[in-house]
């Protein structure tokens, strides 16, 4: 069994499930789905945190010397997704907190807006405003990690090419 091939096929499924995903989204924004936007960008975000768990490890870790190579010429970064990671996987603390702090203001969960003013940032749960998927209180460019999630691919392709 050759290991590294094993985790370069499986970063390899992932952008295929996070660019399906990604269309979908897409499709949903456009057809107004909001049910269809969040679904489906929760499935994108998940396959991206996959492809950012395999590819970024600790130098000591077991996977480091069979993932080192797979995009170090990439220059890929996936990491700054970390606190939307932790968020998705912690949502039950996430609405606890949410709710905990909610002073009595509007507050949206799962809304497709554009350009929102006047608003407090913590009213957001899930919002998506263009590209920009809203957490509570932050916002993370959904179409700049397509960007970064591109660049693995190609590398990928290129290490491939390389055999």
């Amino acid at each position: 069994m050759n290991r590294s091939e094993v985790y370069r096929k499986e970063v390899k499924i992932q952008i295929e499930f996070a660019k399906r995903a990604y269309q979908e989204l897409l499709r949903a924004r456009d057809g107004n789905d909001t049910a269809g936007v969040f679904y489906h960008g929760h499935h994108f975000l998940i396959h991206a945190i996959n492809i950012g768990k395999i590819i970024h490890v600790k130098p000591d870790s077991f996977r480091s010397s069979y993932v080192k190579d797979l995009v170090k010429n990439s220059k890929a970064d996936l990491k700054w997704f970390r606190s939307l990671r932790n968020h998705l996987e912690h949502f039950d603390e996430r609405l606890d907190i949410w709710i905990k702090d909610h002073e009595g203001s509007a507050f949206f969960d799962m809304n497709i807006i554009t350009n929102a003013k006047g608003f407090p940032k913590k009213a957001f749960l899930r919002a998506l405003d263009g590209d920009e998927f809203r957490f509570y209180g932050e916002a993370y460019n959904l179409a700049e990690l397509l960007l970064e999630i591109e660049k693995v691919e190609r590398a990928l392709k290129v290490m491939g090419n390389k055999k």
